[in-house]
């Protein structure tokens, strides 16, 4: 009988390389990758310097391999559909309950506006597959098909986001039961995209 079991170090080496992948994250959302420091990512993880350069290369492609695999795990918690309010919606609870999360996304943001067409293949080809959707969904009438998709896309991801990213200073100023209210929050997601997505008549 052939034994299915993995390697002991194949096995360590598995474990190694997704703590630094955590730690990685952790790290460019507190620092955004100008200020991350890869001595202090390996120190996290517990790995060598030259094993998180083995396995991933310099800081930019560490950083692309943590974008990638935060946007894999985006997909597959809050799929995209059709119902492009309801997508919003639950984009916005993603980003409530993964602080993290939102974190590391505005410091991509930031970076790669700066360094346009360095990221992977793969991190494109999820927005594609988005903008799929939305072109479907505008195409069967169920969506306003005077936006462009990637125009829409962007609108509704600024909109899930909207209160998390607003100015503290607008925060502080906010209705208290509107900012200690996710249902109040989630309903002014939800009609700010239904707006936007909504027919025209």
């Amino acid at each position: 009988m052939v034994s299915t079991e993995m390697p002991r170090d194949q096995l360590r080496g598995r474990e190694t390389k997704q703590r630094v992948i955590e730690a990685a994250a952790a790290e460019f959302a507190e620092y955004g990758v100008a200020g991350a420091r890869i001595n202090r990512i390996a120190e996290t993880a517990k790995a060598s310097k030259e094993r998180i350069y083995a396995w991933f290369g310099d800081k930019d492609a560490l950083f692309d391999h943590v974008m990638q695999t935060g946007l894999d795990r985006l997909a597959h918690a809050v799929p995209i559909d059709a119902d492009l309010v309801e997508y919003t919606v639950r984009l916005h609870n993603y980003f409530v309950n993964d602080q993290s999360a939102q974190r590391v996304t505005m410091w991509a943001w930031l970076h790669d506006a700066e360094t346009l067409g360095s990221f992977s293949e793969g991190r494109v080809e999820g927005y594609k597959h988005k903008l799929e959707v939305i072109a479907d969904a505008q195409e069967r009438g169920i969506v306003d098909s005077s936006w462009k998709p990637e125009e829409l896309l962007a609108l509704l991801l600024a909109v899930a986001s909207n209160w998390e990213r607003a100015p503290a200073e607008l925060r502080s100023i906010g209705c208290p039961e509107f900012a200690g209210s996710e249902k109040a929050r989630c309903d002014s997601v939800r009609e700010a995209a239904r707006r936007l997505v909504a027919p025209r008549s």
